[in-house]
Parts: structure tokens; sequence; C-alpha cells
């Protein structure tokens, strides 16, 4: 099929219109870095980690149900070519992604995406993303019937509706044809397999699943509907998760945890609730839905012909791959679709032609004809990701060179290998029979990247597990540790790469922890320095670069070590009396959050200059503290003689960094006050307090305006945070309340004004006070 099927809502197509003014202003200075994200992001642009000049840009290209035309191929090849770094990625939901793109040129990229047909509109964000579908819908044998215009439809549906980018966390969808369960229904925020019933199509709903933070496997919602009642549950589902989910904490936020909080059965009664609401009003004409007819009779039947799998390196095909591809698609009269595994799907293969196009592909790109074992599915990691801790796919490149020095025979008993740099489950560690989960530790007082292995998983309906934990690996051992794990299958009785898991539950999960802990020894530095750094890496492993984000685990682990090596120091040096072992706890300590400011070092006097910088100047930390550690740097030097008098002081300080600590939120911001910060006596609403000024004079002129209106101070609060706060402060009050706000000058003045007005409240005065601020009057508008 060479033209687009999938029809682009007109509200996208208004939501592009829009991002060019938001993307002109902050061109010309008019709108802040962090305000534009919080447009950018949702319109599927991520900024990118990388040694740039300057900053460059990811663009998250959705593809409903991996369905692509040839010509929207070709046209995201010379996208990459002409304004990217010359290659698509292909992810493990089944988008393509353009990378290195300049932030200047992205409005070109998305006006000719969108007159293909494409757009990466909620590739980011709190958004619907991509839905997903089984790469064989269509031709699969087993296959219920064809999800593809099923997949479509509700796509088209859910991107007409705003509603769909303002939701708690990201809702993923998932349609599978069989049991098999190939387009993962089971592991999402709302799956559905297909299913008949008297004759009639319909589905199996299953819902609140999804892998990362604290992983759940979905749970049945209901036996069946009917095809054309999709609509009605994906919105039901919207709706309660809208409701429901947990905006103000992150890591608790998908639907998922709604599920944990009230249970399933309550769960089932609330999406109930709301699904006798959405038919009603499609019933009365207040909601219409997307025409699924107008899908199927687009989508022409599979034919019946085999299907092959390729396996690109990494999930990467650079741009001569692409048009090589693209002709071999031509010439061979095949479709294709994006897997969930980082790669494509030919269909429509004619058997008599298999071993010519096999040639023909293999002079493309060897790697495309690569066996499950060799194609380690690995996201794109500490490479180019804010949130990744290790390079996954220079291990799943480190893997594939270690296994093909063995025989074909004994590599191919190897399972798929799932790889995420980082806790987020972007590679999918969670149901990789084998996986590994990026991580980092400290070992001989230095970072080395390490990777928990996980063991186990299965997808399939009714039957979906998530694979278990094991041993954490050092990232260069991993290789040399699956080479003698193929060995060691090999020379198992009874053994087939299908039966990995029944090996697994008879012995080998034991044996294969036994074989990974030899694996686990850490050579001195100075023996092996290059040990310590990453693969493909020339510089000792770090943290440095790493931005904050949706999830910090991996960085929160290691400030957790941090703490507990000044604990254990500490408790140490009070019940020996040693002075040597309260230093270290006193370092310990003050290293241990400097990683959440972007500083990793194993330097004392940096790790105490830079502590100073961004803990007690900044007021997370008593002033009283920089004394503590101008003595514990002269009892380093000689000159003075013990620490044992400060013990209070030390225990002090780690206490104080414990509470940081427990107080980070997702994006690494502390949610706790600072020492000097003092609460508003005249504010008893709990979402108003906030910092006040030391300045006593501010504080009185404070206090004379509240003697009329209700007062919020945002000086020192930065944008969008500021916008955020007033916003709270504002909801619980009537319409018609009139609040002023201090606000500092420059993007704080500029941009909580006209956001506020976009909610439709009054700017009743807006002036400079001699102190230097600004005084914002605002009076809230009334209830839509």
């Amino acid at each position: 099929m060479s033209e687009a099927v999938f029809r682009i809502p007109e509200t996208i197509r208004e939501d592009t219109g829009k991002f060019k003014k938001n993307l002109k202003q902050f061109l010309a200075g008019d709108l802040s870095a962090e305000r534009f994200k919080g447009y950018r992001v949702p319109m599927g642009i991520y900024g990118q980690r990388g040694d740039f000049k300057e900053e460059k840009y990811m663009v998250r290209v959705r593809i409903p149900g991996g369905f692509l035309t040839e010509k929207q191929f070709r046209l995201l090849a010379e996208l990459s070519r002409d304004y990217g770094a010359g290659y698509l990625h292909f992810t493990t939901r089944q988008d393509i992604q353009l990378h290195q793109i300049e932030i200047d040129e992205s409005a070109e990229v998305l006006d000719k995406l969108l007159k293909a047909g494409l757009s990466p509109r909620g590739g980011g964000g709190n958004t619907v993303r991509n839905i997903m579908n089984s790469p064989t819908a269509g031709v699969d044998p087993a296959g219920r019937f064809d999800t593809t215009a099923h997949c479509l439809a509700l796509s088209e549906y859910l991107l007409a509706d705003r509603s769909s980018f303002n939701l708690p966390r990201k809702y993923k969808i998932a349609f599978s044809v069989s049991h098999q369960d190939q387009g993962l229904a089971t592991i999402n925020d709302l799956g559905f397999i297909a299913s008949l019933q008297d004759g009639r199509r319909g589905f199996k709903v299953y819902a609140a699943g999804g892998m990362g933070n604290q992983p759940a496997v979905a749970f049945k919602l209901l036996d069946f509907v009917a095809e054309n009642e999709i609509f009605a549950v994906a919105e039901a589902i919207k709706r309660l998760f809208d409701r429901y989910g947990d905006r103000n904490n992150r890591n608790q936020a998908r639907l998922r945890f709604v599920r944990r909080r009230f249970g399933e059965a309550k769960f089932k009664e609330l999406f109930l609730e709301y699904f006798e609401q959405v038919k009603a009003e499609a019933e009365t004409g207040e909601l219409k839905f997307t025409d699924l007819d107008y899908y199927k009779d687009k989508i022409e039947s599979g034919k019946a012909a085999e299907v092959l799998n390729l396996n690109p390196l990494n999930g990467d095909l650079n741009y001569q791959e692409v048009i090589d591809l693209i002709q071999l698609l031509e010439k061979y009269d095949l479709s294709l679709r994006t897997t969930n595994r980082q790669g494509l799907l030919l269909r429509g293969v004619d058997s008599s032609q298999l071993e010519a196009l096999k040639e023909d592909l293999a002079a493309v790109n060897q790697s495309l004809l690569d066996s499950d074992a060799l194609s380690a599915v690995a996201c794109k990691g500490a490479s180019t990701c804010r949130l990744g801790l290790c390079h996954s796919p220079n291990l799943a490149e480190a893997i594939r060179e270690n296994l093909l020095e063995i025989e074909q025979q004994k590599r191919d008993l190897l399972p798929q290998i799932y790889i995420s740099g980082c806790p987020n489950s972007c590679g999918q560690h969670h149901i990789g029979k084998i996986g590994f989960e990026g991580k980092a530790k400290r070992e001989n007082g230095r970072l080395i990247p390490y990777y928990s292995l996980l063991l186990g998983a299965e997808v399939s309906e009714e039957n979906t597990q998530y694979a278990q934990k094991t041993v954490d690996l050092p990232a260069k051992r991993i290789p040399s540790f699956l080479v003698e794990l193929a060995e060691k299958l090999a020379a198992a009785e009874d053994y087939s790469l299908e039966r990995f898991n029944d090996y697994l539950e008879t012995g080998g999960r034991e044996a294969i922890i036994q074989l990974a802990q030899k694996y686990t020894e850490i050579p001195a530095y100075s023996k092996e320095a290059d040990f310590y750094q990453d693969w493909g890496q020339n510089e000792d492993f770090s943290l440095a670069g790493r931005g904050p984000g949706e999830c910090g685990t991996g960085v929160l682990e290691i400030v957790r070590l941090d703490l507990d090596q000044a604990e254990a120091a500490y408790e140490q040096g009070i019940a020996e009396e040693d002075s040597d072992s309260l230093y270290q706890a006193i370092i310990a300590a003050a290293r241990s959050l400097l990683i959440v400011r972007g500083v990793d070092t194993e330097k004392d006097r940096v790790i105490i200059k830079e502590f100073k910088k961004k803990f007690i100047a900044e007021d997370w930390v008593a002033e009283s503290k920089e004394e503590l550690l101008e003595q514990a740097l002269d009892y380093r030097l000689g000159d003075q003689e013990e620490l044992l008098s400060l013990s209070s002081e030390i225990k002090d300080l780690i206490e104080r960094l414990e509470d940081l600590f427990n107080s980070l939120n997702s994006s690494l911001e502390f949610t706790i006050k600072k020492v000097t910060a003092v609460e508003d006596a005249g504010d008893n609403d709990s979402a108003a307090t906030d910092f006040v000024s030391k300045n006593s004079e501010n504080d009185k002129a404070a206090a004379a305006e509240k003697e009329n209106y209700k007062l919020k101070d945002l000086r020192g609060v930065q944008c969008p945070i500021n916008f955020v706060k007033a916003k709270l402060f504002l909801e619980p009050l009537p319409a018609g309340e009139i609040v002023d706000f201090y606000l500092d000058e420059g993007e704080p003045i500029k941009n909580v004004p006209r956001s506020l007005e976009n909610e439709d409240h009054e700017i009743i005065k807006n002036e400079k006070q001699p102190e230097g601020h600004y005084l914002l009057r605002v009076k809230k508008a009334a209830a839509n």
C-alpha cells in the first residue's frame, strides 16, 4: 500500500500550528526553556543527551499499529538525512524516532510529517501513546481476525480529543490477534485480545498493567465486548484515569497504581460506571466515535504468504539502508509493519523467493537477518537518553560480537535478550526470558556500570509473568557470562530454546545464578582501569550529564549507597572512637546528594566545595554545617586532632541529608522546606504555604497586602513551577476571589500572567514594587 490510510485528526493539525507559534516565541527569547518544554514534549520532541555544540532533539513519530506505507518510510529516511543524524530508530512501541534534530527546524519536520499522514503528537508527556497492534495481524494463522482497523480507528478517536493529552501520566493501549499476545495487551494500561463469541467479533479486555516502576501484569476486566465498543471502553478507562490518577506523585501516577489503591473489584466497579456513562452519551449523540468501517474498507486482506522478521542492530537503519530496503519491497511486492521488538516485519513473502530475498537483505545490512539470540532489544540508554545510566546499545553490540565467536547451534539456544539502560523499561527487560536492567554501583571508591540479571518472563493470554531479578553483574562481564551460558545450555539434557522457562523451573534458575556469580569479581582499578568504563566509552563511568526526569531510581540507588556508607562509618567511628571513620562519614554524606545536582566526583576537596555551593549556599543544609566541613578538612590535613567532639553535628548532618533524600520526587526535586523557610502565619491553606522573604520590609508589605486579599509569595520560584503553585493556590478558592501574587521580574512576571489569563482568570493589577519584585493581582475565574 503506497498511500496513507490513517486520518490525522484536525485537532492535531491545529496543535501543530500552536506549537509553531510557541517555537517562534522560544526562539525569540519570549518563552522560557522550561515552559517551552511543556509544549514540545507532548508533541513528541525530546531533548537529547550527547556531546553537541548546540542542543539537539529527538522526534518520536507515531506509527499506529506499526502500519507504514513505502512512501511514508521513504519520507522518514529523507527527514533523517536532511534534518537529523541520518538514521531511523525503531522503538519497542512501534514508533520511529528521528535523532539530532535542530529545534529551529522542528516545525519544518512536523509540517512534512503531516503532509504524509504522520505526526509525533502524543509521542511524549502525559498523553495517549502510540497504540500497538500485533505485527502479524491479518496474516497470523492463529489470529482470530485482523485487528488493524480497530487499532487505527481507536487511535484516530483518542487523538482527536485534547483531553487525551493532559492525563496524570502516559496511557498505553495495545491490540493482540490471538492468545499468543504478540501485541502485549496483557502488559499495557489497556489491552484488547481478539475473541469470537457466537460468531461475533469482539475482545477480551485487560487493564492496569505496565512495566517500569513497580510493574504489574494487567488483569482481565471484561470477558467480552463487541468490536464497536472498544471506543467506549478506552474512553471510560481514560476518564477513570483522569479522575483518580495521582497527579502529585509521578512515581505513583500510572493506572496500575489506581488499581493497587482501590483493588481490582472497586476498579472494575468504577470502570463500569464510566462505561455506562460513555455509552449513554454515544446513544444520545453527545459523544461520537470514529467510523470503524472506514478502516475496515481501507485495510487490504493479508496475502496467504510468509512473513519475515528483520532485526536491525539496536533498532537502527541508516538512510541508504532504508532506501535499499524500500527498493526490495517494490521488487518483491511486499508490505511491512514496525514491530514491538525494534524491528520490521516483511509481509507477503513468496516462499519460492525467500532465499533470493534473504541474499538481497544481507547485502543491505547483515544484521537484518540476525537470529533472536544475536539481536538483543536495547533502549538508547545513556547514548542519547538523559535518563539513561548505562550505554545499553553498546552492551548489545558487545554481546553480539562475543556470541558470533561460538558455534551458531550453541548461541541459538539463547532466547532474545532485553536490555534497558536504567530501571525504566524502554528496553522491556521485564518481559525478557533473559533481561538486563541498567544500574550503577560504587566499588573500590569508584562508580561501575552494572546490570541486574532478570530471568523467566512469559507473555501470553492469561499466563503473563514478568522476569525476576537475580544477580547484579558488572557490565564488562556480561558478554562472557552469556557465552558460557550458551555452552552450558548446549550441554544440558533435553533442553531446547522453546523450553527455556521449563529449564529454569527444573533447577536451571539456580544453575544460571551460580554461573552468574562467577562473573561478579571486581578487579583493582590499578590492574584493569578499563573495567571501570562502560562499553564503547574511553572515560571512567560517570553519571555526570544525566538529567532529571520521570524516574530517578538509578540515581537514588547511588545516593542510598553513600548515605548507608555515611551511617555505617559514623556508627563505627562512635563504637571505636575512630576519627578516621567519622571523617569518612562526613565525606560520604556530603557526596551523597551531589549526584542529583549533576556533580559526580571522588575528590574530597571538590566534594566539600560543591556541597557548600549546592546545599549550604542554597539553604538546603544549615549554614552552621560549613564549619563542620572546614574542621573535617583540617583533620585531614593534620591541623585538628580529632572529630569525636563533633559527633552530634555529624549525626545531625546525616539526618538532614536523609530527610532531603526521602523528600525527592521523580524529577529529583526536594519537596521539604529549606532550613531558612518560615511558614506564612497568615495563611491556613496547606496548599498555599510557601517560603517568605527574609527581608523584614518585604514581610511588612506582605502583611499590609494581606489585610485585604489573600497573598501567595512566589519570589524565588522558577518557571513553570511558579504558575503551577499559583494554579494550585487558586483551585480551592471560590469564583471571584481576589488573590495577590509576588513574582520576580523577568520570565516569572512575563509568563505567569499570560498562563493565568489562558485559564480565564482576570488580571486586575500588574505592578513593580519598590523592592524590585512585582505584585500581580488576580480575580479567580468562574467555574466552567
